[in-house]
């Protein structure tokens, strides 16, 4: 073999082999720094929810080790933590943890952190928002006889009792929603203020919105007068 030979030779075997190393390594390094941590991929039910209303947040974890935990923060505005909890997991590294939105939450855009274990973990980052303190079906029209039997219990025509199966019918159809409250003991002595009444009046006859007339109703079952 001439020299001119070899050097040909010794050309080609060097192209082969830098050629085989770039498939094998699949032309370079991982998409993600974080492939060799312990991941948490999680998501909610929902992309918006109601105060009163259950988050539920579902996902896996990318290994599973039995000795780690599944923490899951949620923080409000300004970054302030307003729920944490660690979440099992099960074996085949998946997992589910409901969190109620309750006195604790607001409206607003929430960001939720999952973190599965303290060293070689990286954390989940995802969010959601809670809407209006107050949601009333768009499909259905609320029936006459409900704003009938407020404007007349604000007239003093009907009794509280007949006025609170219309809520109740309202709330258990699913016409509106009544954020959570926290209600005192049933009132025996106090007389339902006037501007209760008065919101009630209005609403049936259209001069006020569902938003203010609920605020009347969130009062009268936090005061005690009204149980749902």
């Amino acid at each position: 073999m001439t020299p001119t030979e070899f050097f040909a030779v010794s050309l080609i075997s060097m192209a082969l082999l830098s050629s085989g190393q770039s498939v094998l390594g699949y032309g370079g390094p991982p998409e993600q720094s974080s492939s060799n941590n312990y991941t948490v991929d999680i998501a909610t039910d929902n992309p918006s929810y109601s105060l009163g209303e259950s988050v539920t947040f579902s996902g896996s974890v990318s290994r599973y080790d039995e000795e780690r935990s599944l923490r899951i923060s949620i923080f409000g505005a300004g970054n302030d933590l307003v729920s944490t909890k660690k979440t099992p997991v099960a074996t085949d590294g998946t997992f589910s943890h409901n969190v109620l939105l309750n006195e604790k939450f607001d409206t607003g855009k929430f960001t939720v952190k999952a973190q599965y274990g303290n060293s070689k973990s990286t954390v989940a980052i995802i969010s959601f928002e809670v809407a209006s303190t107050v949601s009333v079906s768009e499909d259905n029209q609320i029936p006459d006889w409900v704003r009938n039997n407020a404007g007349w219990w604000a007239d003093g025509q009907i009794d509280d009792d007949s006025f609170v199966q219309g809520i109740q019918f309202l709330i258990k159809e699913g016409f509106m929603k009544i954020p959570i409250t926290e209600q005192n003991s049933v009132s025996q002595n106090n007389q339902i203020p006037d501007w209760v009444r008065n919101n009630a009046g209005w609403w049936a006859d259209g001069q006020i919105d569902d938003d203010s007339f609920v605020q009347g109703i969130q009062f009268l079952i936090k005061e005690g007068f009204m149980k749902l």
